[in-house]
């Protein structure tokens, strides 16, 4: 049997060494990735804007809803925001552990500082609904990955990804 020479052993434990840093390194890029973040869960920040002139000079409730079910995401769609603002208590009781909401009411002009929202492994999408005055879906589908800029304008809210 041949008997492993000097080189050899050095290499064999630069290889050992090598290991643990390369695995900390794959897992690092693992949950760094934003696809990887639904899994485990995370946290969404984003913006808010509120028009001086927001619906129709009024105060918005805007709910973020946090869905965990493909078939609810495509049951939310249905709804403009109308609708969920009077059937959400139900849906709530319905659907217990497929959503998490969060509230705010803001008035026409205020200033917003960054928000952000956890959400838990499993998250399908976030739907947002903002309860204006006037007729309309008032209704937005986001990436829970996806940071975003929330704008309440005077008719209807506007969403873009950053």
């Amino acid at each position: 049997m041949k008997t492993p020479n000097r080189r050899e052993n050095r290499l064999s434990r630069s290889a050992v060494a090598i290991r643990p840093i390369a695995s900390f390194f794959v897992l690092w890029l693992m949950l760094s990735c934003s696809s990887t973040r639904s899994m485990f869960g995370g946290r969404l920040p984003f913006q808010v804007t509120v028009d001086p002139d927001a619906n129709e000079n009024s105060a918005v409730a805007v709910d973020l809803v946090v869905v965990y079910d493909a078939k609810l995401v495509d049951k939310l769609l249905e709804l403009s925001a109308s609708a969920w603002f009077l059937q959400k208590n139900q849906l709530v009781k319905d659907h217990p552990r497929q959503i998490d909401i969060h509230k705010w009411e803001w008035v026409p002009g205020q200033s917003v500082k960054g928000k952000s929202v956890t959400y838990e492994s499993g998250a399908k999408k976030i739907v947002l609904f903002a309860n204006y005055v006037t007729e309309g879906e008032h209704r937005r589908v986001i990436d829970p990955q996806r940071p975003f800029h929330l704008t309440l304008g005077a008719l209807d809210l506007e969403v873009v990804s950053q």
